[in-house]
């Protein structure tokens, strides 16, 4: 296993070296750590376990970390997480370590009190080296005063959410560009869906949203109600029938917010229970 962490705090070697055969369970002599600033000459590259640190320049961040772990050796099947995690309990500071996704921002935390936190990792440039900046967290970590704490969009948008109902009603309508009719309708359908199937789910699979984001998405709608009367008959009744679908289930899960009446009833209409 090779993992690339971040440190928020400054760790001696010995410390981090303990920390390490604790958690690998491996004896102190398995592991091998050593700045890679110093000398390389002394290390023990056989050794079961090995970490390089590097001291960052000044920033929200202390050390980067790569380790290699052996598993046949070692034993057990570590990851990431649960390297980060383990670290972050025996060393008291807050670990860093990349997500799944394709996004190179995003990063989780693994704070010394047993949560897991998702935030928005920024890079520094200048001209030595490079530092990082914690612009985001999700939640308030300690040690990092300075991070915005709010839902990342980025992440809300990259939730699995399935569109059953678009991808048939949009299976026979041509696409286009981002900025044609047939490009802003996909869009707009599979947008309204993802609202709906939230709205439904009670905000899964995250568990929240973002208030901008939610009228953001009630202009998917809009569009919908502008651009539906320019395409051809021959496509527009099953994008109607899906519409009307979406639009009950949003019913469903809203309630009337204002006794105002208008065409866009979508935006007078508030959800049961609100997520931010």
């Amino acid at each position: 296993m090779i993992g690339n962490l971040f440190t928020v705090a400054e760790l001696e070697p010995a410390a981090l070296r303990a920390a390490l055969a604790d958690l690998l369970t491996v004896p102190n002599d398995a592991v091998d750590v050593a700045n890679a600033e110093e000398d390389q000459d002394g290390r023990r590259w056989d050794a079961p376990v090995l970490c390089t640190c590097r001291r960052l320049p000044p920033g929200d961040l202390a050390w980067e970390l790569d380790i290699t772990v052996d598993d046949a050796t070692v034993g057990g099947d570590f990851t990431e997480a649960g390297i980060a995690q383990g670290l972050a309990a025996r060393t008291k500071t807050p670990v860093l370590w990349p997500s799944a996704l394709e996004l190179p921002s995003d990063y989780w935390i693994a704070v010394p009190d047993g949560r897991v936190v998702r935030c928005r990792l920024d890079t520094i440039e200048n001209d030595q080296d490079t530092a990082y900046r914690v612009d985001v967290t999700e939640e308030p970590v300690p040690g990092l005063p300075r991070a915005r704490v709010e839902i990342l969009p980025e992440i809300l948008d990259r939730d699995p959410i399935e569109t059953p109902l678009s991808d048939t009603a949009l299976a026979d309508y041509p696409t286009g560009p981002t900025a044609t009719v047939e490009g802003r309708i996909h869009y707009a359908l599979r947008t309204w869906e993802r609202l709906v199937h939230r709205l439904q789910t009670d905000w899964s699979p995250s568990g929240h949203y973002r208030e901008d984001l939610y009228h953001r998405d009630l202009e998917a709608r809009d569009l919908l109600h502008d651009l539906l009367p320019e395409v051809p008959e021959d496509h527009v009744t099953p994008l109607w029938r899906a519409v009307t679908q979406l639009d009950q289930v949003f019913r469903a899960h809203t309630e009337p917010a204002t006794a105002k009446a208008t065409e866009h009833w979508w935006r007078y209409r508030i959800p049961h229970h609100i997520p931010w």
